[in-house]
């Protein structure tokens, strides 16, 4: 089993836990990291928060290691990239991405849980983006919990595909407010909501089913978004009920592009399905 240990080269002179807040570190992980001793300042343990860090000093860090709580789930993944630090997947439709009820093991998680106790992976499933149990398409999983903060705060530009009700125009944005049903699980139209806004493309009609194939590129990151988005303008997702289809079939809603810089290799990571 291999830690995930991070590697800095000081460019200031400031104290250690500075150091490690600016690099993204809370202040529970800085006295956790400190006290097992997994921060290491020129090949020496650091002892203290105060210690101060030089101009050219090499700081290495372990992560502390974390264990899986979830139950394991031995379906295979389809796994899209992956390194010391992220593991990128294609989940399937109709599969949740992390478990409904406490115990249960039919979701992408606890696929993952399996796959990293397979590989011996020392970390918790921390998903960076949510898919609807509908949608297929790219997942992103951090494996350590400083790495996930890490992507939370990092810009991904994602793209999907949908096939929506009727023909709509050639492109458009789309900008709405968002709230919460406060009597079901969906999502509804508030002007005072959460600011939504979605870009489209229209790829193609066809004319004997009346649905288009769209490309929508997420600007923000609403539950629901794109479902309600294009409910909003009269051309709902296929199938999609709760969203005003009155067509009986599965929602065609595919994840199918991500593109980032990676925050640990400052490296552009981009995949397309």
């Amino acid at each position: 089993m291999k830690n995930i240990v991070i590697s800095f080269i000081s460019n200031k002179e400031e104290t250690i836990s500075n150091f490690m807040l600016e690099k993204g570190f809370s202040p529970s992980n800085i006295f956790h990291e400190i006290e097992h001793k997994f921060v290491l300042q020129n090949s020496l343990p650091v002892r203290d928060k105060n210690s101060i860090v030089k101009i050219g000093d090499k700081l290495e860090i372990t992560l502390i290691p974390e264990s899986n709580e979830l139950p394991l789930n031995s379906d295979k993944i389809e796994v899209l990239y992956e390194d010391e630090y992220l593991l990128l997947v294609n989940k399937p439709s109709n599969l949740l991405v992390e478990p409904y009820k406490i115990g249960t093991n039919n979701n992408l998680a606890s696929m993952v849980a399996n796959y990293f106790f397979e590989h011996e992976i020392p970390s918790k499933v921390h998903i960076v983006n949510r898919l609807d149990k509908c949608t297929s398409g790219i997942v992103i999983i951090a494996k350590n919990r400083y790495i996930k903060n890490l992507m939370c705060n990092t810009k991904i530009c994602k793209k999907y595909l949908a096939l929506v009700e009727g023909k709509i125009a050639p492109s458009g944005t789309i900008e709405i407010g968002i709230g919460k049903d406060p009597f079901c699980n969906s999502r509804k139209l508030d002007e005072s909501g959460k600011e939504s806004i979605t870009k489209y493309e229209t790829i193609s009609y066809d004319e004997k089913s009346d649905n288009s194939l769209v490309e929508a590129e997420i600007l923000t990151g609403r539950t629901h978004q794109i479902r309600l988005s294009f409910s909003s303008i009269g051309h709902p997702l296929v199938g999609d009920e709760i969203y005003g289809s009155k067509i009986k079939h599965n929602i065609q809603l595919k994840a199918y592009y991500l593109r980032f810089k990676h925050p640990i290799l400052n490296k552009d990571i981009e995949i397309k399905i």
